[in-house]
């Protein structure tokens, strides 16, 4: 199976996360294809035979680079096995965020949707970013969350062959 992971990643930690659900899928043998819609933009959707699309959450809202792929190409992606993930700080509003930053018909039709976690990293933000953050967080120190086994769980959703079972 042809599989396609596109991503948007503000800060960097979305990528580390498509990256990890990267190597679970191609661990099951599937030809994997990953783009950082920040650097290009994906082709011929029509030759994958699954696509996962993800991004980061800031203030309620998914990355606009995902955004523009997913309204661009509605018709060709329900058309095809789809995985749904976000990566935000809010774990226990994961579900609510999915359900709130991708389209119903995308929703519908998704294989597996994710939460694979959070990072905060001071350093990489910009000022005001800082602020909101820790205003937001109450954190003032860095944080590295990636959850694995949701990742793990969600490669498998998306690249098991049903028929196989």
């Amino acid at each position: 199976m042809k599989i396609l992971i596109v991503f948007a990643s503000k800060y960097g930690f979305t990528q580390k996360a498509a990256e990890k659900l990267r190597g679970e899928l191609s661990a099951g043998k599937h030809g994997v294809t990953l783009i950082n819609l920040e650097e290009e933009l994906p082709a011929g959707l029509e030759t994958f035979d699954a696509v996962v699309i993800g991004g980061s959450i800031y203030a309620g809202f998914i990355r606009p680079e995902v955004r523009r792929v997913f309204r661009g190409n509605l018709a060709a992606l329900t058309g095809k096995r789809l995985g749904l993930f976000v990566c935000c700080g809010l774990e226990n509003k994961a579900e609510e965020q999915i359900k709130a930053v991708f389209p119903r018909e995308l929703l519908d039709r998704a294989t597996a949707t994710g939460y694979f976690g959070y990072a905060v990293n001071y350093e990489k933000m910009s000022f005001i970013d800082r602020i909101i953050m820790r205003l937001v967080s109450g954190q003032k120190e860095n944080q590295f969350c990636l959850r694995e086994e949701n990742i793990k769980k969600f490669a498998f959703a998306v690249g098991v062959n049903h028929e196989d079972l």
